[in-house]
């Protein structure tokens, strides 16, 4: 492929995902790999620097590329810091000709790299970082590539600033969040002093206002609880341990956690899992959340009386998981919003549906952090199927049905 029509294509991919809220890691990694794809170097890497730390590799093409990246963060010299702090692109066609840099180009001869070139993730005044390009043999970058480095390099800047607005937001919303909380527990606990008749005998028509109070007060405390599940699945830092485990406990434990809702409501609700393990690598916890959200989508927007089914299948080496409802469906023209935050659907305001505009907003998250995807079949008062498919754990495919 020509290097202008690779850049187009890179380009296009990353203005898809701009303004999504994917791991910074996982963008950034596949754009050195595609780096890789589109110019004549053989690795790549990106690291940030700040005025009082080293590089801090953020992303590598492969395993050679991490290694020649932690090599100037032990040393402290080499070109990533030189083009920092110079906020100018450096080229080191042939490290055995160079003297800028003596100690970095002995350790890295000794590791077989022999060119190095380095491109600032520069912003305005401000330089974030450098986006490094490695080569086992000698020679020269020409004009047309070091100037598609140089665009490969304020793409991933333009990212970085992106996912650094995003992680201040997230901070925000998580610190507001957490203090929200602390009154809304001391609100609920003396709504219900009031309901037990502590504070003396109500009326009917306190009773009923108290009552309000605390319906009020559990739709706030629902909103900081997903406000804070959104801002720890978004934060790059937060540890979501992962395991390999069967999907059929998971969808057994949400069920349990569901029961209630489920048995004080008018729908025929049904589980199905198959007989065997359905094996997926991921956090026990964070599949079950998705679980619980989906199915409480299905039961909230499904009439008395409907039907609500929870399906585990194992296909072509993927674990899938459908959630079915005849329930009031989603208009087509409002399906390409329904996993942005805080969107209400037209059926739900109708309907006057309580929700806080974030259930399916954390199923999407938890899904694609799991390297899976979603989709919705739906239509206006035809109910609605909605498919998460995810990658089955490495060995298990063997089992497949």
């Amino acid at each position: 492929m020509e290097v202008e029509d690779g850049l187009a294509v890179v380009l296009s991919e990353f203005a898809r995902t701009l303004v999504t809220d994917f791991p910074i890691k996982g963008i950034l990694d596949h754009l050195v790999r595609r780096i890789v794809d589109i110019l004549p170097v053989d690795a790549a890497g990106v690291s940030l620097i700040t005025p009082t730390t080293h590089p801090r590799l953020i992303a590598g093409s492969d395993e050679s590329a991490i290694r020649y990246e932690h090599l100037q963060t032990s040393l402290g010299e080499g070109p990533c810091l030189a083009a920092y702090e110079t906020d100018r692109p450096i080229s080191m066609p042939n490290l055995a000709d160079d003297t800028r840099f003596p100690v970095f180009v002995r350790c890295a001869l000794a590791e077989g790299l022999v060119a190095v070139f380095t491109f600032p993730l520069r912003n305005d005044d401000r330089c974030l970082g450098a986006l490094d390009l490695y080569r086992r043999s000698a020679g020269a970058l020409d004009a047309p590539d070091m100037a598609t480095a140089q665009t490969l390099a304020d793409v991933a800047t333009a990212y970085l600033l992106n996912a650094e607005a995003r992680m201040a937001k997230n901070e925000f919303v998580a610190t507001v969040s957490h203090e929200l909380r602390t009154p809304m527990t001391s609100i609920a606990g003396y709504v219900e002093l009031l309901q037990d008749g502590k504070g003396g005998q109500l009326s009917s028509g306190q009773a009923a206002f108290v009552d309000a109070i605390g319906r009020n007060s559990d739709r706030l405390t629902a909103l900081a609880n997903d406000l804070l599940t959104v801002s720890g699945l978004e934060d790059p830092d937060s540890e979501h341990e992962r395991v390999d485990l069967d999907l059929a406990d998971v969808i057994d434990a949400a069920r349990f956690v569901l029961q209630p809702l489920i048995a004080e409501s008018r729908r025929t609700v049904t589980f199905e899992t198959p007989a065997d393990p359905v094996i997926v690598h991921g956090n026990p916890a964070d599949l079950e959340a998705m679980v619980v959200n989906l199915m409480t989508n299905a039961l909230k927007f499904t009439q008395n009386d409907g039907w609500v089914s929870c399906e585990l299948l194992q296909v072509a080496g993927t674990a899938r998981i459908e959630v079915r409802d005849n329930g009031l469906g989603i208009p087509r023209e409002e399906q390409r919003d329904l996993f942005t935050r805080f969107f209400r659907s037209s059926t739900a305001q109708e309907h006057a549906i309580q929700g806080t505009g974030l259930g399916l907003t954390i199923v999407d998250s938890i899904v694609q952090h799991h390297g899976g995807d979603i989709s919705v079949v739906s239509d206006h008062l035809e109910g609605s199927t909605f498919t998460v498919s995810l990658p089955l754990a490495q060995g298990s495919w063997a089992s497949d049905r």
